[in-house]
C-alpha cells in the first residue's frame, strides 16, 4: 500500500535523528501492509476505516507478539498516521490514543500538516 499522502504530511523536528524518522516511517508502513493483507479490498491509505486501526490494536499487536515497548512504539506512530490522515477528531477517543499529559511521556518529535482549504483560494 502506498502512503506516501501520510508521509508526506509528517514534519519533523531538525534535531530528530534519522533512525527515529526511519523506524516510524517503516512502523506506519507496517500497520498498513497489515491493514492490507488482512483486508485485500484496502488499497490506499485513504480507504481505510477505523475498523482497521481496530484490527491493528487488538489483534494484530497482540498475533505478533510484540513487547510492551515495541506496542508503545506502533501505538506512537499509530497516532501520527490517523493524525495525518486528518482523523484524529474522531478516531483518538475510540482508539484510546488519547495521550494523558499528567503521566508525561516522551517529547514530540514530529508535527502534521495542515491541509489547505480548497475555499481559501476563492
Amino acid at each position: 500500500m502506498k502512503i506516501t499522502n501520510i508521509t508526506k504530511r509528517i514534519r519533523w523536528n531538525e534535531d530528530t535523528p534519522e533512525i527515529t524518522k526511519d523506524k516510524t516511517i517503516n512502523r506506519i508502513f507496517n500497520m498498513a501492509d497489515a491493514i492490507e493483507h488482512h483486508f485485500p479490498e484496502v488499497l490506499r491509505s485513504e480507504q481505510i476505516k477505523l475498523k482497521h486501526m481496530f484490527f491493528l490494536k487488538n489483534a494484530w499487536f497482540d498475533n505478533k507478539g510484540f513487547a510492551i515497548t515495541t506496542i508503545a512504539d506502533y501505538t506512537r506512530a499509530m497516532r501520527l498516521m490517523v493524525t495525518a490522515m486528518g482523523k484524529h477528531h474522531y478516531w483518538f477517543e475510540p482508539l484510546k490514543l488519547i495521550q494523558d499529559r499528567q503521566k508525561g511521556g516522551r517529547p514530540a518529535v514530529s508535527s502534521v500538516t495542515r491541509t489547505k482549504s480548497r475555499r481559501a483560494g476563492r
